[in-house]
């Protein structure tokens, strides 16, 4: 396991992708494979019929635990995720098998601890499916393959000892 480099930390303050409000979002992705990490993005999804392929949470949003509401709709569309444990800034291969799995089988993954950086390994071993994520205070981000630096983070990732091929 290990902690992201200072330099992944600060290019992943800034978005990945596009930012747009959950709104024009919801329309946008309209009948494509979404993979939705965040509590909050999850929830909205769920909230307007349309249910993400893969859904990460860990019933905290900007680490503070989700209202009721959230979670327990969550739980009622989800009653029995995956279930893995991980460490606020914290990339692991494990996290890397995960989210190859879950590409192949769709799904809710339950994070015990915090889902932060979920969304890097889902954006680096897209194919047709689109992430989304929040962007506190903005709105959310949207990353399809092609549309960012994926070498540019692989590098980044590749330096820490990770293995993040397909």
């Amino acid at each position: 396991m290990a902690q992201i480099s200072k330099r992944l930390r600060e290019r992943l303050k800034k978005p990945l992708g596009k930012v747009v409000p959950f709104a024009k979002a919801a329309e946008m992705l309209k009948g494509r494979r979404v993979i939705a990490v965040g509590d909050e993005i999850a929830f909205n999804f769920l909230e307007i019929g349309e249910i993400p392929f893969v859904s990460v949470f860990d019933f905290n949003t900007l680490r503070v635990p989700v209202e009721g509401r959230v979670k327990e709709k969550l739980k009622e569309f989800y009653p029995n995720p995956e279930e893995t444990e991980k460490a606020a800034g914290e990339l692991n291969e494990e996290m890397f098998e995960i989210v190859k799995r879950l590409l192949k089988t769709g799904g809710a993954l339950y994070v015990r601890g915090e889902e932060d950086l979920f969304a890097l390994p889902f954006a680096l071993l897209i194919e047709e499916e689109v992430v989304v994520y929040g962007q506190p205070g903005e709105g959310c981000v949207i990353l399809e393959k092609g549309s960012f630096e994926k070498e540019e983070l692989e590098k980044m990732i590749g330096k820490i000892g990770l293995n993040v091929s397909p």
